[in-house]
């Protein structure tokens, strides 16, 4: 499972860089464009401005800090500066995102107006709002000067929009106790690297969307789906009135459509940057993995969801952090569990992929386990540094093999030349044995990736492995026919910005039949779009097509005073996942509305969430097929209301 989404343009995902330290680490086979920045502050993390998935390098020189009146910000000058551009009245985006080192600990980035074309703002932070700019990120509060968001080890804040004149921002980053501030000014010229797109392609023949959930919680998001039988089941999270955070855990009849769910508690301080929840379902089988909270756990049902008997803890310590967790079921029941973290070495934060199996002790009469020992956590990758996970994926072939598509990135600090670089690798593990073979499949630099993804065709020697992943340039597409010793690698979506692959992969009859799910930038949002083959073969080119779609809605009535501005609805940050059921393809996604003056008026209020279920008695109820599939979730949901800002929608695609 897995997908996510960055706003791309105006999202930077989970992989950063611009890492203000020099660990002394490098890396075989990456590329070694640098850039230079006068000066580099020793910040303890990473902070960096992206367009798409390109890192914006900072000017050479600062002309912002004499030149405005930052006293009344309560600001002495800026330590970067950067110097954008963009025509007038045209799309625009960009985004910040910092890190801390370890990945973990607060991090806060406050968003400042410093001038509106040759005036000093007045007021407060409503004036971004006015001036065309609007910021996206979970949880901003507003500070009167300043809206600020916050996260635990990361965070990120997405700006898009279109202004008539000249616009200046501040951000001040706080990593743990140290502060950076970046001063960033949007000039009226000419087209550059933060302009949006405005593709426009066809909408996919064959696919159905229903409406299944909503919230007025800006906690709401980062969904993942399962398939098992005829039920489709959801987790995401979203916050209750008191703005606690929720994991809402969601099944959906194939047959009915009807939605019933559930609540589970979340003790992480994330407030929803990191993708730390995932699902995979078989059968009666569903485990659902979280980690964020010093702990990595999978929570385990037999009775597709009906109670969760097994709350198994499959690593935990004095560790700096854990993040990302992914989760995958084999045909033998086998649950795979993979994560990143970062380990203390002599004091020194190092980042590690760590796998964790669960097997089934025993079947019942029914074909479900009856119960899972679990595995010690095995290494896959040790990177020996203070780096940066991207989400991974991991799927097991029919035959028992286990394929992780995974990535991360470490950026090295020598004097004042900084050097980042991102790398795609794919461990293979063959049925049978222990050991697993590893190989980089691309890497690049200045580049501020998200994810790949991985889909297997056969097994054994001659298994097919496709592996998708991003380059500034867009996405990529690998293939190895040798079971991952080997890939070629070549362009799918020549589209800077495109970012977010899923691959999907499965015979039909004799052809083989591929979906690539991406997502891409479209004037101020994001949309969902596919490359399908209906045939794969790697000279054969797709056809594209869009399954969602960035709009203009009706907005709210603005403070007095200030001019009126649209509601945008997009495909939300890591806001869609998707899964096969048999040759049909079940996509969950997150769309958000996007009111310009929402976060001034103090942002989403709290959705009411029910409380958390109580484990279920140890009662076990479900090799494959198993004969009888059980109710799973039965608690009543409230039904989807349109005018709510969070919208959760069902496509299956044919």
């Amino acid at each position: 499972m897995h997908r996510l989404l960055v706003f791309p343009l105006l999202a930077v995902p989970f992989f950063l860089i611009g890492c203000l330290q020099n660990d002394g680490y490098s890396l075989s086979g990456g590329n070694s464009n640098n850039y230079t920045q006068n000066p580099i502050t020793p910040v303890p993390g990473e902070i960096s401005l992206a367009a798409g998935l390109t890192e914006i390098s900072p000017s050479p020189s600062d002309s912002l800090t004499g030149a405005f009146n930052l006293s009344r910000l309560g600001l002495t000058g800026f330590s970067r500066t950067y110097e954008l551009t963009t025509p007038a009245n045209t799309d625009f985006a960009f985004s910040i995102v910092a890190r801390s080192r370890g990945n973990s600990g607060t991090v806060n980035i406050s968003t400042a107006h410093v001038a509106d074309g040759a005036a000093t703002p007045s007021g407060g932070v409503e004036s971004i709002a006015a001036s065309g700019i609007s910021l996206q990120s979970p949880a901003l509060t507003n500070l009167g000067n300043f809206v600020q968001a916050t996260g635990d080890g990361f965070a990120r804040v997405g700006l898009s929009g279109r202004i008539a004149q000249t616009q200046v921002l501040a951000f001040k980053v706080s990593l743990n106790s140290t502060t950076e501030t970046l001063g960033v000014r949007v000039r009226i010229a000419g087209l550059s690297i933060i302009n949006t797109g405005n593709t426009i392609q066809n909408a996919r023949p064959g696919m159905t969307s229903s409406d299944i959930f909503s919230s007025e919680s800006y906690l709401f998001g980062l969904p993942s789906i399962a398939v098992s039988g005829d039920r489709y089941t959801l987790v995401t999270y979203d916050g209750d009135a008191n703005y606690n955070r929720r994991r809402q855990w969601l099944q959906v009849s194939a047959s009915s459509g009807a939605v019933t769910g559930d609540a589970g508690d979340c003790p992480a301080l994330d407030t929803g940057f990191w993708r730390d929840q995932e699902i995979a379902a078989l059968g009666n089988v569903i485990a659902i993995a979280f980690t964020g909270d010093g702990q990595v756990r999978v929570d385990v049902s037999l009775d597709r969801g009906a109670s969760f008997p097994i709350l198994a803890v499959l690593d935990s310590g004095t560790g700096w952090s854990w993040r990302l967790v992914q989760a995958a079921i084999s045909s033998d029941y086998t649950i795979g569990c993979l994560f990143w973290r970062t380990v203390d070495v002599n004091g020194q934060p190092s980042g590690q992929w760590v796998l964790v199996e669960g097997t089934p002790t025993a079947f019942d009469t029914n074909n479900t386990p009856t119960g899972y020992a679990w595995s010690w956590p095995t290494v896959v990758r040790n990177t020996g540094a203070d780096t940066t996970p991207i989400v991974s994926h991991l799927q097991y072939s029919t035959g028992g093999d286990l394929v992780i598509g995974y990535g991360y990135t470490h950026s090295v600090v020598n004097g004042t030349t900084r050097t980042n670089t991102a790398n795609f690798r794919c461990a293979v593990r063959r049925f049978g044995q222990s050991a697993f073979s590893d190989v980089l499949v691309d890497s690049e630099t200045n580049i501020v990736p998200t994810d790949p993804h991985v889909a297997v065709i056969g097994s054994g020697v001659n298994m097919m492995i496709l592996y998708a992943y991003e380059r500034t340039g867009g996405i990529y597409l690998g293939v190895s026919n040798n079971a991952g010793a080997s890939f070629t690698t070549s362009p799918i979506v020549a589209e800077a910005g495109a970012a977010t692959p899923s691959l999907f992969a499965r015979m039909q009859g004799t052809q083989l039949r591929v979906d690539l799910l991406f997502v891409t930038p479209v004037s101020a949002g994001l949309e969902l779009h596919d490359m399908l083959w209906t045939d794969f073969s790697p000279g054969n080119y797709p056809t594209r097509y869009r399954l969602t779609q960035v709009r203009n809605v009706q907005g709210a009535t603005p403070p007095p005073g200030l001019p009126y501005y649209d509601a945008t609805v997009s495909l939300a940050y890591f806001g869609y996942d998707a899964e096969l059921k048999g040759d049909d393809l079940a996509v969950v996604v997150h769309e958000v509305k996007y009111q310009p003056y929402e976060i001034y008026w103090g942002g989403f209020v709290g959705a009411p969430v029910p409380p958390p279920a109580a484990p279920g008695a140890p009662v076990f109820f479900s090799t494959p097929p198993p004969t009888v599939l059980l109710p799973g979730l039965t608690g009543a949901v409230a039904a989807p209301d349109a005018n709510h800002a969070q919208q959760l929608k069902l496509l299956i695609i044919d």
